[in-house]
């Protein structure tokens, strides 16, 4: 983090100014992550809303001394230098914790303003709030082009990520053993045992349930089951959690409105304790699947639109890291299927340390419900366990939708949300040379037509405004020597943003990138990440030449893009960079 030193004036050049205003001057607004203000008779009050917001949220870049009232022109009148030190005083004794963002004065047309960058907060100093108006009424969170008050329920979940939360272990006061299916609760026991056999093998059953978190005694000493206990063996788990089941249902169309009349193809509310529960789930996913023909050498095997172990490692997922606290007992998981995609959304968002940039690498993880996890793993479900828990269940959801051409999972989350989302893969058009489309025979579902005004439209917001995990070039796919022209259509073809900056660093391209034919900072700095592998911001100014302010804010355009990904957590003085990885 950059201290704030008047010495760091002026980096900004009118040029990354303009980059900045120009689409706030299209949409006549602030944006998510940018906001102006005049500040012509003092720092604004409610900027100390936005330092919050933008702390909470990812970030965000303040400008102060533009008036938007005037296309964004400089605002007359404006003090740059006490307006500055207002802004540092500010952040460092009326937020908490104190933040230290990096502040310059910076020349435009002829005039000066102050631009702050807000750096997303750790996840353990979150929530980040306005000190007067303490934690539960100073939090915010930056939606859209406005500052919105963080609700009880998300503060909550903030603070969870300093310590375990126990959801899961908590007694269902009204339960009891007699709740507990006798023969899936016996199996789940006797797989233990074969698990751990010094450990468990002279328990009793009770000790056994104990050391496992299934049950506890409560005040009076009687046995109850705690909340995993009972959504692994219950048999009726819902009699004392309504909602905390899974909905499936299948849509004609790209949305839940949709136009033809018919709401829905099927609609299923699945309850029991969870193998029946995903049992259900995937039986009613797969019969609502389109399903197309692979040649396996002279013989045709069915494949589906959406691989069946994806989708089973996605609902798991759904299942152990939902949140189970009190106040989010009322929302189910929802698994939802549409024309072009199939969605799986659960209530609570990411947990921990794991984040949108990191939850595809292999060994990302980080458990919102430990006992149920620890549960999972001995809990028979076809063969296997319901879950293994190594960490890898999003990079095998990614290698399986690659393999099947559905493409790279889309993830969304908030502090009240967490969604993936599948696109449909057509199966005569996989990318598998043993895939024919003469086989590609899909069911009465309507087929998918992205051509559609509809289906176009969604397309486009859904991945503009969720990240793609773009793969580490590599120059050989098993030992075979890639040409530049096979990188380039691997790795960057289709890419926003690294499209062309890859493909004149690969040479296939003739036309220059900028109108006077020199390489933009953003290509230089893939080509240096493509060198180098991983890059701290100093090593990247000293290659480049250029000033640190813009490197940085370079770095963070490239990050929203989705070009780069960062290998420490945000705030983090050991930061470096990547290009991502798949």
């Amino acid at each position: 983090m950059h201290k704030y030193s008047m010495m760091e004036a002026r980096m900004w050049t009118e040029d990354e100014i303009d980059d900045l205003l120009n689409p706030l001057r299209s949409a006549q607004s602030d944006t998510q992550s940018i906001e102006i203000k005049e500040a012509v008779g003092g720092l604004p009050v409610s900027l100390a809303e936005t330092v919050s917001a933008f702390a909470n949220g990812t970030g965000g870049i303040i400008i102060l001394g533009v008036s938007e009232h005037n296309n964004f022109a400089p605002a007359q009148g404006f003090q740059a230098k006490p307006i500055a030190e207002a802004l540092a005083q500010m952040c460092r004794d009326k937020i908490t914790p104190p933040l230290q963002p990096l502040i310059d004065i910076a020349t435009y047309r002829d005039s000066t303003v102050v631009i702050a960058v807000i750096d997303e907060a750790d996840p353990l100093d979150k929530p980040c709030y306005v000190r007067t108006r303490g934690r539960y009424s100073g939090s915010f969170i930056r939606i859209w082009d406005g500052d919105r008050k963080l609700s009880h329920y998300e503060i909550d979940r903030l603070l969870e990520n300093r310590a375990q939360p126990t959801h899961d272990r908590a007694l269902v006061e009204d339960a009891t053993i007699g709740d507990l299916l006798p023969d899936l609760l016996q199996s789940i026991l006797t797989t233990r045992r074969k698990q751990s056999p010094r450990i468990f093998g002279n328990l009793s059953n009770e000790e056994a349930m104990q050391s496992l978190g299934i049950a506890e005694p409560d005040g009076t000493g009687t046995l109850r089951p705690t909340v995993a206990g009972l959504l692994v063996a219950g048999n009726y788990p819902q009699q004392f959690m309504p909602r905390v089941n899974i909905t499936f249902t299948c849509y004609p169309g790209y949305d839940k409105v949709f136009a033809g009349g018919v709401k829905f193809i099927d609609n299923c509310s699945f309850d029991g304790p969870i193998p029946e529960i995903l049992d259900n789930v995937l039986n009613a996913v797969q019969k609502n699947m389109r399903i197309g023909g692979v040649l396996d050498g002279p013989f045709r095997k069915d494949t589906y639109e959406y691989p069946e172990d994806a989708v089973r490692e996605a609902v798991v997922n759904a299942i152990m890291h939902r949140d189970y606290s009190p106040m989010a007992q009322g929302g189910q998981i929802q698994v939802n299927m549409y024309k072009d995609r199939l969605e799986i959304l659960n209530p609570g968002g990411l947990y921990g340390d794991v984040t949108l940039q990191s939850i595809s690498s292999p060994g990302a993880t980080s458990t919102r419900n430990q006992t149920l996890a620890k549960l999972l793993e001995c809990t028979p479900f076809h063969g296997g366990m319901v879950a293994e828990n190594r960490g890898t269940g999003y990079s095998l959801i990614n290698r399986l939708l690659q393999d099947n051409g559905n493409g790279e999972p889309e993830i969304y989350s908030t502090l009240n949300t967490f969604c993936v989302t599948f696109r449909s893969s057509d199966t005569s058009k996989l990318p598998d040379s043993r895939r024919d489309p003469r086989y590609a025979k899909w069911s009465d579902r309507p087929d998918v037509d992205y051509s559609s005004q509809q289906g176009s439209s969604h397309r486009e917001s859904a991945t503009t405004s969720r990240p793609k995990i773009i793969p580490f070039p590599q120059s050989t796919i098993h030992g075979t020597e890639l040409s530049n022209q096979e990188m380039y259509n691997r790795y960057a073809k289709d890419i926003p943003g690294l499209n062309e900056a890859y493909a004149r660093i690969l040479g296939i391209r003739s036309e220059p990138l900028t109108a006077n034919g020199e390489s933009t900072l953003e290509e230089t700095l893939i080509q240096l990440l493509m060198e180098r592998g991983v890059a701290q911001t100093p090593e990247l100014v000293k290659a480049t030449g250029a000033p640190r302010s813009t490197v940085t804010y370079q770095l963070r355009k490239m990050l929203d893009k989705g070009i780069i990904e960062r290998t420490q957590p945000a705030r983090s003085p050991k930061q470096s960079y990547r290009l991502k990885t798949a």
